[in-house]
């Protein structure tokens, strides 16, 4: 369903590719508003699906690939270093890395790898970097090219002592809302394509979904897109994108400065991924409650023929769930 960038060092390099896995530390829990970052890196990492391309950058040398994903991300907690996992198999081993220099030398690095190039011009790398479908194609292409071909790679897989689901703690405050954004995140993106939850109440039909990521940067000077979400039909054979959902989350209130900003994020797509077409972009706004100045940007809202769903999201506290429920304007 998707791509993604794991970043490496020379130490943990030839363990991720010799044992079989991909791992984010873990976070640091002595530092304030540590669950708040948990839920940040569990976020990034429960983006990954089974059959995923995996793509490692490591540090100061470059690219290495490419190897295809085999398990649903899991916490192993007998690893106290990076307990958050998911393990992996060579899809086509190339063992001479794409030098960054080719990577980011490229006259359109900017736009052709933007998810990349942005990471890492803002001083932003996280351990997983998402990639979309174009952004796969060319940094594929470029690594066959430094290659004389596909190698055999012999692991030896990763047996975890002790693993489980990663889990959201979802648990309201007093005004019915999660504690932190990045946990609605990371519940969304866990659950996006999971028939039982009711993501088809903002996406459609899920059975579309061609690919996803969250915390997408859209430029140098900063902001990012919480969720972004490639839809695709196949007619008549051909596989037609024919929807880009880009969905703001607040925890709290959707007010109007919300609008506001997602309204930036609709023009930086039409310029940017939309191949000069505004409609196939459809703003999602997602908080626990709507305020009235929000409906009445949205009312005239006319950037596009697809006005924005305001969405407000429930937590089922009995069931461990969250229901979502569009507001009518």
């Amino acid at each position: 369903m998707g791509a993604h960038t794991f970043i490496v060092n020379t130490d943990t390099f030839p363990l991720c590719r010799d044992s079989g896995f991909v791992a984010i530390p873990k976070e640091e829990r002595e530092k304030p508003l540590w669950e708040k970052t948990q839920a940040d890196i569990l976020a990034d990492i429960s983006c990954l699906r089974v059959g995923d391309s995996v793509f490692f950058y490591e540090i100061q040398v470059g690219f290495h690939g490419i190897y295809e994903v085999h398990s649903l991300p899991f916490v192993d907690n007998t690893d106290e270093i990076y307990p958050y996992k998911a393990l992996i198999r060579p899809k086509y081993y190339l063992p001479i890395p794409l030098k960054e220099s080719r990577a980011f030398g490229l006259k359109n690095s900017a736009t052709d790898l933007r998810s990349i190039f942005y990471k890492k011009v803002l001083g932003r790398g996280k351990a997983n970097t998402h990639l979309f479908p174009e952004e796969e194609k060319l940094l594929t292409e470029l690594l066959f090219k430094a290659n004389n071909g596909v190698k055999e790679l012999i692991i030896n897989p990763y047996q975890a002592k002790q693993s489980q689901r990663i889990f959201f703690n979802i648990e309201p405050n007093e005004q019915g809302e999660v504690r932190y954004e990045k946990i609605l995140e990371g519940w969304i993106v866990q659950n996006i394509d999971d028939l039982k939850a009711n993501t088809s109440v903002f996406l459609g039909d899920i059975q579309d979904i061609e690919c996803f990521a969250n915390y997408v940067p859209i430029n140098i000077a900063g902001g990012n897109i919480d969720i972004l979400v490639y839809h695709k039909k196949k007619i008549q054979n051909k596989e037609i994108r024919y929807k880009i959902s880009i969905i703001e989350l607040k925890k709290g209130d959707i007010n109007i400065d919300a609008v506001k900003e997602l309204e930036t994020y609709i023009k930086w797509a039409y310029e940017n991924i939309s191949n000069g077409d505004m409609e196939i972009i459809q703003p999602i706004l997602i908080g626990k409650r709507i305020r009235n100045e929000a409906i009445e940007r949205c009312k005239h809202y006319s950037i596009n023929e697809r006005k924005p769903l305001l969405i407000e999201y429930n937590i089922d506290t009995a069931n461990k769930w969250i229901h979502f429920l569009q507001k009518q304007y």
